[in-house]
């Protein structure tokens, strides 16, 4: 056979594979072949040797014949989206947060081990088992991990250079997290990751092009492109912080923010918003002294939004706004972005790291080519538990 003709049968096998398994994952229902047919629009005998390839691959379970009318009952299918886990580990100088989703992205565990030991491998692998012993599901059904990391992170996993863990500076966590725990391990920036979920499923999300502004302890960005991290051939895309002798702000010591009116930026944040008029001063003196570093960054990317995280969103509009004045005093033209404030707080970066885990290994995860992610469900798995909790 014509390889070209064999490639072209297998693509559209791959792609009815698809169609069914999406169909299937959109409901909790189990459905019959008619109509699994009948909502894809595939024929029947399509269907079939589609739903074996799925029950083969373990994605897909056959229930009980349905019975009703005349004739043989019908077998009915469901998605076996309780069949396997995906992981994301977020970790950070102060601990770790950790999550665990099943095959359609609803959240089943999350933890979080803060400021109980050293940051290194050995926290990461406590926080997955942690969340999967929460979860009160088997370790065994586990398929892929996703970690996000403070530092610039190698193709490979290696955290090439951190001033936040710099213990595991040249280390291959990804290979070391692999070999531990037996899982294909996707690993990659903290902020990185949080933009993407921010675009994916966040604050960013119906947009194509992206700025990611994190004020935290540190200012840190990041960009997502055409809904691509931007990466940069040296994968320092967004590294601001590493220009030699650059400082956001006067106050920054060593990249480190310190604030006055309040012990750190949430609390300055939420001081102003409450009208504080020493934290209002202080925001604005911040952005003033940012704008044109931002301005810089909008005019070389030109993105649709930027989305600024700097504590919870109910105290962010004095930020948002004493930002935008400051940056349109810096732009020749009117035109810029609007800025809005994190959907996804401070889980985005953990929610990054399991997406990110569920777009590398995707094939692994369902047996199937070319299945989405399931952004959808686990960002608004997050949102829908963060505004339930008030974080």
């Amino acid at each position: 056979m014509d390889s070209s003709v064999g490639g072209a049968a297998q693509a559209e096998r791959s792609a009815n594979q698809v169609t069914c398994l999406s169909f299937l994952s959109g409901t909790d229902d189990a459905e019959t072949v008619g109509a699994i047919s009948a909502g894809t629009g595939l024929s029947r005998p399509t269907v079939h040797a589609v739903l074996d390839d799925l029950l083969d691959a373990g994605v897909v379970v056959a229930t009980d014949p349905v019975v009703g009318g005349l004739g043989r009952p019908a077998r009915a299918f469901r998605f076996a989206r309780e069949a396997g886990l995906v992981a994301g580990v977020d970790l950070g100088p102060r601990g770790a947060r950790a999550v665990v989703c099943d095959l359609s992205g609803r959240r089943l565990g999350y933890v979080e081990l803060m400021g109980e030991q050293r940051p290194d491998i050995a926290l990461i692998e406590r926080a997955v088992h942690a969340v999967v012993e929460e979860a009160s599901v088997e370790f065994g059904r586990l398929r892929a991990i996703g970690i996000g990391l403070a530092g610039v992170v190698e193709a490979d996993g290696r955290l090439r250079a951190s001033l936040a863990l710099p213990d595991l500076v040249g280390v291959p966590v990804g290979s070391e997290v692999a070999e531990r725990l037996g899982h294909s391990v996707a690993v990659d920036n903290d902020i990185k990751l949080a933009a993407l979920a921010e675009q994916r499923g966040g604050a960013g999300r119906g947009y194509d092009d992206v700025v990611y502004l994190q004020i935290g302890s540190r200012l840190s960005m990041s960009i997502v492109l055409n809904g691509v991290i931007r990466q940069g051939r040296h994968r320092l895309a967004g590294e601001l912080g590493a220009q030699r002798g650059m400082r956001w702000t006067r106050n920054a010591r060593r990249g480190q923010l310190v604030w006055t009116s309040q012990p750190t930026g949430e609390a300055v944040l939420k001081a102003a918003a409450a009208g504080d008029p020493d934290a209002k001063a202080e925001i604005e003196d911040f952005c003033a002294q940012i704008a044109a570093r931002i301005a810089t960054v909008l005019l070389t990317v030109d993105p649709e939004v930027l989305v600024v995280r700097g504590g919870p969103a109910a105290d962010s509009d004095v930020l948002i706004r004493s930002l935008e004045a400051a940056v349109d005093k810096e732009l020749l033209f009117p035109e810029r972005p609007p800025f809005v404030a994190s959907a996804l707080g401070r889980e985005a970066v953990v929610l990054g790291a399991v997406g990110n885990a569920f777009d590398k290994f995707s094939p692994d995860i369902y047996g199937v080519h070319g299945f989405p992610s399931p952004w959808t469900w686990i960002t608004n798995d997050v949102e829908r538990t963060s505004s339930e909790t008030g974080s």
